[in-house]
């Protein structure tokens, strides 16, 4: 985000002095009109001076109404790409993390072949069977996107330390359209808790992922035991650029996820406390 921090003053210049320029000259044109005319050639002068201010006024709102669409577009460009570019690197991270772990697997399969340990490379391989079973029986989801999405999520929590808690009550069939942005919702708040509760040797590894339906609304719930995030911040964690994880963070992960929670006409809220954690709610409308 720092590109458009450093491009938003210059582009955003143009529009205030082109407005200014234009209080001038309705200002000017009020104290004309406003005036004594004790000529009717004076009249018709002012007139036209009131009538020229107010049309240079008019093109000058249009001028600055197409500025500043130009810069919105401009900079929502810009916030796009910087988060295409860190959604892409944490991708790359992901896979590097699986990856190592196989690599992993694969030294250690081959130790035990070659010490001859049968025994023990039988348990091995029982083992790894085991968690992938288990990784499978956890998610059992009637949704490939999200299946796909929560499956990566749980191997990299493993890598990482962390313990994932997942729980899906509700089926996601009938999502269509809209698996990808809740994919991305759901991807974003979890990345946002793996930073939380890594950030510090203090703070418990474990996310919780719940998503489930309650009346008309699926309600997706993630919640990590990280830094509690003051009260003055909860208003801001939402906008773009906005971070505190300091370096290499756009600050682009919880305003994609309003945006989306926002284009399916959902709410997103955050509590955050000593004795809950930090709470994420998100809140869909069910489409039928």
């Amino acid at each position: 985000m720092q590109i458009v921090r450093k491009l938003a003053p210059l582009q955003k210049s143009t529009p205030l002095l082109l407005a200014a320029i234009q209080f001038v000259l309705l200002l000017a044109a009020f104290l004309v009109f406003v005036s004594n005319t004790p000529a009717v050639s004076e009249s018709i002068l002012k007139q036209k001076i009131v009538f020229g201010c107010l049309a240079l006024s008019i093109v000058l709102s249009l001028l600055v109404g197409r500025r500043l669409i130009a810069v919105s577009r401009r900079e929502a460009d810009l916030a796009l790409k910087e988060a295409m570019a860190e959604h892409k690197q944490k991708i790359v991270q992901t896979m590097d993390f699986q990856n190592r772990d196989f690599l992993e697997h694969v030294e250690r399969i081959s130790d035990l072949l070659d010490s001859g340990q049968i025994s023990e490379l039988r348990d091995y391989l029982e083992c790894v069977s085991n968690k992938v079973t288990r990784l499978n029986d956890i998610i059992q989801v009637d949704n490939p996107i999200i299946g796909a999405l929560l499956k990566s999520k749980l191997a990299e929590a493993d890598i990482r330390g962390i313990r994932l808690d997942i729980e899906i009550d509700v089926s996601l069939a009938r999502l269509g359209q809209d698996s990808p942005a809740l994919a991305r919702i759901m991807g974003n708040l979890i990345d946002n808790a793996f930073d939380a509760v890594l950030s510090g040797e203090e703070y418990q590894k474990t996310v919780s992922a719940r998503l489930f339906r309650t009346g008309p609304l699926l309600q997706l719930e993630v919640c990590n035991r990280g830094p509690v995030i003051p009260e003055e911040e909860l208003g801001l964690i939402f906008e773009a650029g906005y971070t505190r994880k300091g370096e290499g963070h756009s600050g682009l992960g919880l305003h994609i996820v309003k945006t989306l929670t926002e284009e399916l006409s959902g709410v997103v809220r955050v509590s955050s406390d000593e004795t809950n954690g930090t709470r994420f709610t998100v809140m869909i409308p069910v489409k039928h």
